[in-house]
């Protein structure tokens, strides 16, 4: 599995970055995928059989999405514009125009590609979720962008990588995985500096440019407070990341894509 697409799985639960994007504010009609969305010699999956059914409420319960052997993929007490938002690699505050319903409702699904394949990359993983919410749930949708505020993730000193940063050894395996609470922490191993700035855009509460120049992959752990209090016990992100990665975080402006949904129905039977 590519280091992108093991990162876009790690990290399904989590609310997915939007990289800000250069040009002018405009507004694109997306019913499929565009080219760029699949993987260059990748073909195209689909779900052959879905189940959909209504979770069945009974207070707050986990929500949960995985592949399994097969081509399987299993979700339970998922909500719609979670769907939505894995498929379109958006983040809620970058999505308007869905009835309440899609917030509320929970469902739970069954389904198998059709020749029981599992997703390679994050393209073909957006490919099979957003087939199945446009033949179940009837989604219609299309991309605006306009400018807002962005961080450009840098290098603090040309050239100079942080204590903490390490390239990665030939035969590492991709992953990400990042834990909140009062002690925040990230873990990367085999990531490249595209996937480092879309992991920390949740992180960071807007979208992440990569502009370090840096290629390859790499490996860091860092601990910070999520929390801007005097008496933390750990420094902020900021400082972490210029402290321990050598990176630092710069405002800037970009232009940021939203995703505006036209058109989503309850989904339709079995």
């Amino acid at each position: 599995m590519g280091t992108t697409a093991a990162s876009f799985l790690q990290c399904l639960l989590l609310p997915l970055a939007v990289m800000a994007l250069p040009g002018t504010a405009a507004a694109q009609s997306h019913t499929q995928p565009t080219s760029t969305q699949l993987s260059a010699g990748s073909s195209p999956l689909q779900f052959e059989v879905a189940s959909i059914r209504p979770h069945p409420y009974n207070g707050d319960e986990p929500s949960n999405r995985q592949f399994l052997p097969g081509g399987r993929f299993v979700a339970t007490a998922t909500t719609a514009r979670t769907l939505i938002r894995i498929a379109l690699m958006t983040d809620d505050d970058h999505m308007s125009g869905a009835p309440g319903w899609v917030d509320r409702e929970l469902f739970d699904i069954t389904a198998v590609t059709a020749d029981h394949s599992q997703p390679k990359t994050p393209e073909q993983f957006q490919q099979v979720l957003l087939s199945l919410l446009q033949e179940r749930f009837h989604l219609r949708f299309h991309r605006e962008q306009k400018e807002g505020p962005v961080y450009w993730l840098e290098l603090a000193k040309p050239g100079v990588l942080g204590p903490a940063l390490k390239r990665s050894a030939s035969d590492t395996r991709p992953n990400l995985s990042t834990n909140g609470g009062v002690r925040a922490e990230m873990i990367a191993t085999a990531m490249s500096m595209t996937d480092i700035a879309a992991a920390l855009r949740r992180q960071a509460g807007r979208p992440v440019e990569d502009h370090t120049g840096l290629t390859g992959l790499f490996d860091f752990r860092i601990e910070w407070s999520p929390q801007q209090m005097d008496d933390a016990s750990l420094p902020s992100l900021f400082t972490v990341l210029q402290q321990d990665l050598g990176l630092r975080l710069r405002p800037a402006k970009g232009t940021i894509e939203t995703v505006v949904i036209d058109h989503i129905e309850h989904p339709s039977a079995d």
